[in-house]
């Protein structure tokens, strides 16, 4: 079933006459050396009629569904949007579908999904043979807390605080390598839906995740939850997983993704989705 999408439709729609695959009508034709290679994906999506975008588990302000009505919304939502309208389809051709980190990067592999968008890093998508293009964020450790409770805004203020992240995470061992509380404080959890619950009942101080996830559940409830990044340790590279081999597909989400950093559209979708609350990071820098 597809979905509709919340929030951007002027600016996705518009985004389809930004970035065309074969080049303009005032381009000359494509020659031997200039022709793009050809995807097994494409011509999957082709044949099929629609693309099947996977994305992360619910994480407001990145990726969110609206439980009533089906709808998503969230900044890779529009990615995944604008990347389909750069592909030559319109909004009713795109399928989003919620998978769980263990499911994601087998799901491009097995072909369940054309692409993921839900927060994988390069090493990941490159330990399961699928290639990648980007990174389309980048992301570094952040703190949720309540306004309401104790202002956790480091590892100075966390000392003896309990602080929750998710279980055998790569957050998890980022907040413990950066000594954010003591061993015994860093609570486990199996999700950081969970973590927040706890947050909200008070039975920890803090949460710890990458500064994107933490900042949708802030701009979610502004007026009870405020979020700070972290200066270390470094940041990692948000990217978009797609089958391993596929040059074609490869070469047209660089353009596009290269494309929307250039003109402002990816800072706008930002603004638009994340940057009312926490810190904007930079526009990412996209290689060829």
């Amino acid at each position: 079933m597809n979905q509709r999408v919340t929030g951007l439709a002027a600016l996705v729609a518009a985004a389809s006459v930004l970035v065309v695959a074969c080049g303009g009508p005032d381009e000359p034709a494509p020659t031997t050396s200039t022709r793009p290679a050809e995807s097994a994906t494409l011509k999957r999506v082709t044949d099929r009629g629609k693309i099947i975008i996977g994305l992360r588990s619910d994480a407001p302000g990145l990726s969110h569904r609206n439980p009533v009505s089906g709808e998503y919304s969230g900044f890779e939502v529009a990615l995944g949007q604008l990347i389909a309208a750069g592909l030559g389809l319109s909004p009713q051709q795109v399928t989003f579908t919620q998978l769980t980190p263990d499911t994601a990067l087998p799901s491009v592999a097995a072909g369940t999904v054309d692409i993921f968008l839900g927060g994988a890093t390069a090493d990941r998508a490159q330990q399961a043979g699928l290639f990648t293009v980007g990174p389309y964020l980048t992301a570094g450790l952040g703190l949720l807390y309540r306004k309401s409770g104790p202002t956790v805004t480091d590892a100075a203020t966390a000392a003896g605080r309990k602080v929750c992240t998710v279980s055998n995470s790569p957050e998890q061992a980022l907040a413990r390598d950066a000594k954010l509380t003591d061993p015994e404080k860093l609570v486990a959890s199996t999700s950081i839906g969970d973590c927040v619950d706890e947050l909200g009942s008070g039975a920890v101080d803090a949460v710890a995740d990458f500064l994107p996830v933490v900042t949708g559940y802030a701009a979610s409830d502004p007026a009870n939850l405020a979020v700070t990044a972290l200066a270390a340790p470094k940041p990692v590279d948000y990217v978009i997983a797609l089958p391993g081999g596929d040059t074609g597909l490869k070469e047209r989400l660089t353009r596009i993704i290269r494309t929307a950093v250039t003109d402002g559209t990816w800072q706008r979708d930002y603004d638009q989705t994340l940057g009312a609350a926490g810190p904007k990071p930079a526009p990412p820098t996209i290689p060829s």
